[in-house]
């Protein structure tokens, strides 16, 4: 499951790429998380097609959303730096889906307000609505910005646990295989407020809130924000190696808890 490793453009190489002790333990932890995701029955594979993602996602789900983020009509996706994963059942149809990109950047925070985060092709005559609520927590953000997004899980696989272990999963591949100083997403303020972002996709808590379109010109969406540093995300992979035969972001909490109470 190796993805080619693309050049890093934001500041010294030597300080953001990964230590050899790091990398060995995002390479174990991968490997936990692709055990854990054939324990429930399904093969993962890699992917640089977004063309063939965008194909995918339209026919899975053909009335939800998407995220031009991972459309290549608006953003420039190449195998240097994106990749998204598919997951397939026994019969070999795809039921999960899940996609991750970096930006280098001088500020995140700009990305959003300009729009780059969804589409940084130049496209003509792209209108949208959007208005930063507050995304503090985006201001300071620079360097190397992961980007999670584009999660779709059929309807027969969900209650399972799996989008929690394929967010995990990509992060881990992106973090080996791309570096990055932050991993951000955005989710739905309505999902966000069940508490799945921190409780089974692992943010530490999540805060800010933007209004987009999606360059749609049609509904406006309340969206959350989610970010984590580079050393946070090294913390938690390291504690579920530590307790590896838990299952969920939920049941290492619950472990903290008890270690702490």
């Amino acid at each position: 499951m190796l993805l080619p490793i693309a050049a890093h453009d934001s500041g010294d190489t030597a300080l953001n790429s990964l230590s050899n002790p790091d990398f060995v333990a995002v390479q174990r932890f991968c490997q936990l998380m692709t055990e854990k995701i054939a324990g429930v029955g399904l093969d993962v594979f890699v992917e640089s097609n977004f063309r063939e993602y965008m194909r995918v996602r339209h026919e899975l789900a053909p009335n939800a959303i998407y995220n031009p983020t991972y459309d290549p009509d608006y953003s420039d996706l190449s195998m240097h730096n994106s990749f998204w994963l598919r997951a397939v059942d026994p019969s070999g149809k795809t039921v999960c889906m899940i996609a991750q990109r970096v930006l280098d950047t001088e500020s995140f925070l700009d990305d959003i307000r300009t729009l780059r985060l969804w589409h940084d092709r130049g496209r003509p005559g792209v209108k949208a609505v959007l208005d930063v609520v507050d995304c503090a927590e985006a201001e300071g953000l620079s360097g190397r910005v992961g980007h999670s997004g584009g999660l779709y899980i059929d309807h027969a696989w969900r209650k399972r646990n799996l989008s929690g272990l394929l967010d995990h999963l990509s992060r881990g591949l992106l973090l080996k295989n791309f570096w990055f100083d932050h991993i951000t997403a955005f989710i739905v303020k309505e999902l966000a407020a069940t508490g799945i972002g921190v409780k089974q996709y692992g943010w530490p808590e999540v805060g800010g809130r933007i209004d987009f379109d999606f360059l749609t010109g049609a509904k406006v969406w309340n969206l959350v924000f989610c970010h984590m540093d580079r050393a946070e995300v090294m913390r938690r992979m390291r504690h579920w190696l530590l307790w590896s035969d838990r299952d969920s972001v939920e049941e290492l909490q619950e472990i903290r808890e008890l270690l702490v109470g």
